[in-house]
């Protein structure tokens, strides 16, 4: 897909945007109309004023409407003079602000009506124009002529007070409010679907009990429904996101010597705006290194036979609802060799774990905190500026990262997020007497072992899965908890994060539930092992498991 600008999917954004920009500079007119009536001067009005004709400026000259933007630039020059108490407030001021008020009004009307309209203000500046000769000239009066020519005013157009729109601004945080409530429905409902099962093993009479049943399965009918609906409200494509990057590739390819081309793919996708607002941050990481260490010099790509122009690649898709976001180039790839050396020469890793390490393994090395291949880059076009921060965002929402790259070919990240940051499906398992949550999103499986079955290697516990060696973490010794009597069989829930695998050690399988996230307050602190909690329908605490530090630290 072409990455040019896509004008229409801000059109509406901008119209509507423009509109509150517009009433809002109208509402201050009125007011400084008022108190200038009764002599007052109100510097925070004019203030408030200017702030939003410079805005409406802005965001008209970044969607091209050049003829627009030079006008309101005029409208702003006016009142700058008004704003130092170089000139005073006038009725020609007024009236020719509310007649710019109408015109403009009636040439972005047009463009709604039709996209491909021109906005020309051509009059409109020049009669701008001449209301500021008087100003200019100091020989003249310094109050405002109130002869000069004011902007045509085609005809007494009200129609903007009855025109309607298809769209409703509401603050993110009045959303967020309606999620949480639906996360409390989503709970009570879990409490019903608890008491039917133990109404059915008191109350004897069918009628009520399939009365019951009917009204807990209609309730959870609406909840759901209920829950999508709001869900699609928050819902943005991730176009919103990957657009910003079209200046930030251009700036950085030019800084660095570099050619790039930023290509979209999926762009259409939507996800909950709240891990929109998230994603950009480590994207940014990404294409920063990307282009910083992963891509060559034009001149030493067409040594290699490779086109001048490297090729970044933003890709988002839906997959067993989650989101899937890559950014892959066709630079120089990473070396699994030279980063393993680099950790080795920097402490990350002792001999020991240098050889017992996968390639994937060393790959990750790159999200560790502190390790850099900076000192290589030139060599290798190896990564590790600034990448911890992307391990450490996308686990944040309970996100997985994971590397593939090759020496000469490119590297491509890919992001997996949940949907929505809210409500998530998860494996309910028990442990010492207590119910925990794992994100269904990174679990595998889960298989029954023997007891015997469970070896001791390298200091750590692993079981054999289809032929290779699974690490794995019993969940009682990692939290401190009790352990509960001796089994000859385990319960083993095998989860991944990005390439990396292991096994969580747990007392019994409760089953999957639609659970709403709830953050941890800040004073707790750092809680190894934990992303979260959720509220049961019995109203108890259930912490939701953080499976990259879980299988990262097994014990």
């Amino acid at each position: 897909m072409d990455n040019d600008f896509d004008m229409s999917v801000l059109l509406n954004e901008y119209l509507e945007d423009a509109a509150g920009h517009l009433e809002a500079i109208e509402a201050a007119l009125l007011e400084l109309e008022k108190r200038a009536a009764q002599g007052e001067y109100d510097k925070a009005i004019i203030t408030l004023l200017l702030g939003n004709l410079h805005t409406l400026k802005g965001n008209s000259g970044l969607m091209g409407f050049t003829s627009l933007q030079q006008y309101l630039h005029k409208l702003e020059a006016i009142f700058k003079p008004v704003m130092d108490g170089s000139s005073p407030l006038s009725a020609g001021l007024f009236e020719t602000f509310y007649a710019a008020l109408n015109a403009i009004r009636d040439g972005l009307r047009n463009l709604s009506e039709n996209p491909a309209a021109t906005l020309d203000f051509n009059d409109e500046i020049m009669a701008v124009e001449c209301f500021r000769t008087p100003i200019i000239d100091e020989k003249r009066s310094s109050a405002f002529s109130e002869n000069v020519p004011l902007p045509k005013d085609k005809k007494d157009d009200f129609s903007y007070i009855t025109q309607q729109s298809n769209t409703l601004k509401v603050n993110f945080e009045k959303l967020d409010e309606l999620l949480n409530l639906v996360g409390e429905l989503v709970i009570h409902r879990t409490t019903l679907s608890t008491l039917e099962s133990r109404l059915r093993e008191k109350v004897d009479d069918r009628a009520i009990l399939e009365a019951f049943s009917e009204s807990c399965q209609l309730i959870g009918k609406s909840a759901n429904e209920l829950r999508e609906s709001i869900m699609k409200v928050r819902m943005l494509p991730i176009k919103v996101v990957f657009q910003r990057f079209n200046r930030l590739v251009r700036d950085l390819s030019r800084q660095h010597g570099k050619e790039v081309n930023l290509v979209f793919e999926g762009d259409e996708t939507e996800l909950d705006k709240r891990v929109i607002d998230k994603i950009g941050e480590p994207l940014l990481h990404l294409i920063r290194n990307a282009i910083d260490h992963g891509f060559e010099t034009p001149a030493e790509r067409e040594r290699l036979g490779k086109p001048r122009v490297g090729t970044l690649v933003l890709k988002a898709s839906h997959e067993n609802g989650n989101i899937i976001i890559s950014a892959e180039d066709d630079g120089g790839g990473m070396s699994a060799d030279r980063i393993r050396k680099k950790a080795l020469e920097s402490g990350f890793l002792d001999e020991n774990e240098a050889q017992s390490q996968s390639t994937q393994e060393t790959l990750n090395l790159v999200f560790t905190p502190g390790f850099s291949t900076s000192s290589e880059v030139s060599e290798t076009s190896g990564r590790g500026i600034g990448l911890d921060v992307v391990k450490k965002t996308i686990t944040s929402f309970n996100g997985m990262i994971d590397i593939d790259s090759t020496p000469g070919k490119g590297t491509r990240f890919t992001i997996k997020l949940p949907l929505t940051l809210a409500i998530i499906q998860a494996l309910m398992v028990e442990v010492s007497g207590e119910i925990f949550a794992i994100p269904l999103s990174g679990v595998l499986e889960s298989i029954k072992v023997n007891s015997d079955e469970i070896h001791e290697v390298s200091a750590r516990e692993m079981i054999l899965l289809r032929d290779g060696l699974l690490p794995i973490c019993r969940l009682e010794r990692f939290f401190g908890m009790t352990p509960q009597k001796i089994r000859k069989k385990e319960y083993v829930v095998v989860v991944e994060n990005g390439e990396k695998r292991g096994g969580l050690v747990v007392d019994r399988l409760v089953g999957q539930q639609e659970i709403v996230i709830k953050a941890h307050d800040d004073y707790l602190g750092e809680l190894p092992g934990i992303a979260g909690g959720t509220v049961l329908g019995n109203g108890r605490i259930s912490h939701i498991l953080d499976i990259a530090s879980l299988i990262g630290n097994g014990r």
